[in-house]
């Protein structure tokens, strides 16, 4: 089978725009980049040659710059799309599949394999990555089409979904071994954009993929009665949690970050660090060609002077766009702010983390009359304090910066290559807190998950009562901040017993005292197992270490 890829980079000459500085939904363009890298090496790894299928400024990149190991390289992109919008990117997929003429398995850039399926799942008429049931995107892009096109084919037609379950495939791998198949679809396909061009600025293009792509996908091959094989089951939730469980490496045989999961902090940080951990030539590499293009980069730890790494050096940077934490007031406070000014019809405004002195918050509390809310912007302040005196305690120490970068390259490897052990061995590993880490308590769960999500948690925030909640904080290194992660009472059990050197058996015993004997003797390995996982999770967090 034969193992694919496709990057378009919008219209030929359409944009000045370096397309070095694509997002694709990412949070930033080298975890965009990181995830090409980590998703074709991991596929060439696991699965066997790959292919792309990309246009010139697409090769200028993945190829010319970034040096990926396709195995062939075809620019058959370039000029094929320019009259589609950008918007409509799952049109190159719909291509790339149309011109096979051998079985193939098209692969999105952000799967990772990390297990190769059974001989016998290559061996499908159609495969998909999975089939997703009553998802409200799909609801809602068909009812924008019915409402706004003029060209609607039967698939489409409100008749065939309302009132019923609606299905699609998800088309994170999608392939099979029915290339007349793919034609067919390819140019339904099209006739349908093409046959409402019109209506092209009555809605949202972006929703369309799914429905041209993933929907008619499904339809089709029920029309067709062709069967599709899924390599994961059935999703009837559009959260997709079971997708980015990179935690769970090495038992996880495929991880797929959709949508908004390509913002979570933790999800950019493990794409990341995967890659320097198994590929740290291409890691570097990207880090080098977004700073060369001159694009805003997340990991501002690479903007500091001289940092150093594998004994090289980036080139040297006048550290101007590295400022401590403490020197701009922090977007919850200011999000808070400005939620307290529209309420309250006031127009107080701080400029700095200085300006927060206690007469200058207090003249703003002094407007804000309901005691939740001025509580509630205290405990704000008061976390964000905390984590400020922790930024500056560890960034201000000499070389404090360079040596917690080497141990967190170092943590997670080891972190990696410990729960690739066998059961047994890893079972006597020994961990400990590490000492950058603190304990602190809030009124408010202040967690956020992206960056376009802190106005509405704060918002949510100032309309709930005072609760109690358990936070640990510690440095996140890579974009040079400090990370907050909220534990519940089992987490904090057994975050305690880790404050004391203890082996992860030992750990496992001493929890046994908080479940119910008869549960533990019935289903022992799943009660393991979730000890096991909070673990790894407080390790991945940055919260306790592995120490030999």
């Amino acid at each position: 089978m034969k193992f694919l890829q496709s990057l378009w980079t919008g219209p030929s000459g359409s944009s000045d725009v370096n397309p070095v500085s694509l997002k694709a939904g990412w949070q930033s363009s080298e975890f965009h980049w990181m995830s090409w890298a980590l998703s074709c090496l991991n596929a060439k790894n696991n699965l066997g040659e790959v292919h792309l299928i990309t246009d010139l400024k697409g090769k200028e990149i993945l190829i010319d710059q970034l040096q990926l190991p396709y195995a062939t390289v075809s620019t058959d992109l370039e000029k094929r799309l320019d009259q589609y919008p950008a918007d409509l990117f799952a049109l190159a997929k719909i291509y790339s599949y149309s011109i096979q003429e051998q079985p193939f398995l098209h692969l999105d850039s952000d799967v990772y394999f990390f297990q190769k399926p059974v001989k016998a799942f290559f061996d499908n008429s159609l495969i998909a990555q999975n089939l997703d049931k009553n998802l409200p995107l799909y609801y809602h892009a068909l009812n924008e089409i019915n409402s706004n096109f003029n060209y609607i084919p039967p698939v489409f037609s409100r008749e065939n979904y309302q009132h019923q379950d609606l299905y699609a495939s998800n088309a994170g791998i999608l392939g099979g071994n029915h290339p007349e198949f793919f034609k067919k679809y390819s140019r339904e396909a099209f006739d349908f954009i093409d046959q409402n061009r019109d209506g092209f600025d009555k809605l949202r293009l972006g929703s369309l993929n799914f429905i041209f792509e993933q929907y008619l996908f499904c339809q089709l091959a029920k029309r067709e009665n062709i069967p599709i094989a899924y390599l994961k089951d059935e999703v009837d939730n559009p959260v997709f949690l079971d997708y980015i469980k990179f935690d769970d490496f090495p038992d996880v045989q495929m991880i797929h970050p959709v949508g908004n999961f390509k913002k979570y902090r933790h999800v950019c940080n493990h794409v990341a660090k995967k890659l320097r951990a198994d590929y740290p030539e291409y890691y570097y590499r990207i880090v080098e060609v977004v700073k060369k293009a001159g694009i805003e980069i997340s990991s501002r730890v690479y903007q500091m002077p001289y940092f150093k790494y594998e004994g090289s050096m980036l080139p040297e940077s006048d550290g101007s766009l590295v400022k401590p934490v403490s020197e701009t007031v922090r977007r919850r406070t200011k999000a808070a702010m400005d939620y307290l000014n529209r309420k309250y019809g006031l127009d107080f405004h701080f400029n700095a983390a200085d300006d927060l002195a206690n007469d200058l918050v207090q003249s703003f509390l002094a407007l804000i009359t309901e005691e939740n809310d001025r509580e509630c912007f205290w405990d704000l302040l008061a976390v964000e304090s905390q984590e400020n005196s922790l930024f500056k305690e560890l960034v201000n120490e000499p070389g404090s910066v360079q040596r917690l970068y080497n141990e967190d390259a170092i943590a997670y490897k080891r972190i990696q290559t410990t729960f690739c052990m066998v059961e047994q061995n890893y079972l006597s590993v020994k961990l400990t807190v590490k000492k950058e880490c603190r304990l602190i308590e809030t009124g408010w769960n202040w967690k956020y998950d992206f960056n376009e999500n802190i106005d509405a948690v704060t918002e949510q925030n100032f309309n709930l009562e005072k609760s109690a909640y358990t936070a640990l904080i510690m440095p996140d290194i890579l974009p040079l901040n400090i990370r907050e992660y909220y534990i519940d009472e089992l987490d904090l059990l057994i975050f305690n017993y880790i404050t004391n050197i203890i082996t992860i058996e030992e750990l496992i015993s001493k929890m046994e005292q908080y479940f119910d004997e008869e549960e533990i003797k019935a289903d022992y390995l799943s009660f393991r197992k979730l000890i096991v996982g909070i673990v790894k999770q407080l390790l991945y967090a940055g919260a306790i270490e592995i120490i030999f």
